[in-house]
């Protein structure tokens, strides 16, 4: 079926890699962006452009995310929502009112302005394996479905962005649990739930964005090229390819009740190791030192994601897989041969 899809984050790597797979899927999608800018650094990235989607891709400006009514006029004769477009922990910005409060608005002004659109089917947030961790990692196994209990209060402001980040992303599970239940939407809520996510990043141009505008890349670059991650990172990761076609698929599943059905992916990955299959591929840039042994702290985590590969119909990448196409792509952006 052809869907008319609007989709939160296209500017970000998740949802430009979710807005490439459903163009080329053959489906209608119209992307919110804050500015004319962030537009047409989407509308005219070489890998949309390589699709020629014409009338089949537009554009909504959406100055404030988290105004009251921001997304009615978006969502007029969509059929299906992918909300990719939550902020990320990123060290500068303030965790209370450019990450917690966001996180939190974004979703539920979505969610209200779907209720008043008779003709949207289903709904698609795109959520964070720490909102089933916590801010404290378990040594239990946790999945998609595990409810992290809310603080009691919640707090009101963060002392930095990863409480506000994980806080955010627990409630916001939360909140839209309580949504399904007490709203009776007349359509279906999915989470999906990743891990780190690695993989090509269309949106990094030249070397400069692979190493500081890469998202959460940013990390496995470090690792490759000398530098050091100051702090562990969760030992689950999924290849971004793989986080696009489970959002496709996920959209379009037929859900045998209107209570939520999460699915989480993050396959378990010790860090130390990424830097052994740069060797093995690119064994001369790692003899000219372009790429260099860096350091990327582990936190190791049980999570429960095996159902994705029934539902993908296949085996998921590999942190092989992962490191050859980043690495790959940094070899490409400073000009030297895969070798």
């Amino acid at each position: 079926m052809t869907a008319a899809i609007l989709l939160t984050g296209a500017s970000g790597l998740i949802g430009f890699r979710i807005l490439t797979a459903a163009l080329a899927a053959g489906h209608n999608v119209r992307y919110t962006v804050r500015s004319e800018e962030k537009a047409r650094v989407v509308s005219s990235n070489p890998a949309v452009q390589k699709l020629a989607p014409g009338d089949r891709l537009s554009a909504t400006i959406i100055p404030d995310f988290s105004a009251d009514g921001a997304f009615d006029s978006a969502l007029q004769g969509i059929t299906h929502v992918i909300h990719a477009g939550s902020p990320v922990p990123m060290p500068t910005f303030d965790p209370t009112t450019e990450i917690f409060q966001p996180t939190i608005k974004m979703t539920s002004g979505l969610l209200s302005s779907a209720l008043k659109t008779p003709s949207v089917k289903r709904v698609i947030i795109t959520s964070s394996i720490a909102a089933n961790l916590g801010l404290i990692t378990p040594p239990t196994t946790v999945s998609a479905s595990t409810r992290v209990p809310l603080p009691n209060p919640i707090p009101s402001t963060f002392g930095e962005v990863f409480e506000g980040y994980i806080i955010g992303k627990i409630l916001e599970l939360h909140n839209t649990d309580e949504f399904v239940k007490t709203a009776n939407p007349h359509f279906t809520v999915s989470h999906v739930v990743p891990g780190y996510v690695f993989g090509r990043n269309e949106l990094a141009l030249d070397a400069a964005m692979m190493q500081t505008r890469n998202s959460s890349n940013n990390f496995l670059v470090a690792g490759i090229t000398g530098g050091e991650v100051p702090f562990p990172i969760h030992g689950g990761f999924v290849h971004i390819d793989d986080l696009a076609d489970l959002h496709l698929r996920v959209l379009f599943l037929e859900p045998k009740t209107k209570d939520i059905e999460d699915f989480g992916v993050a396959t378990k990955v010790d860090y130390s190791t990424i830097f052994d299959y740069v060797e093995k591929a690119f064994p001369k840039a790692v003899a000219a030192s372009v790429l260099k042994r860096g350091i990327v702290p582990t936190e190791h985590i049980k999570y429960e994601s095996s159902d994705v590969e029934t539902l993908l119909g296949r085996k998921l990448k590999t942190i092989n897989d992962v490191v050859v196409d980043v690495a790959g792509q940094y070899l490409e952006k400073v000009g030297v041969e895969k070798a």
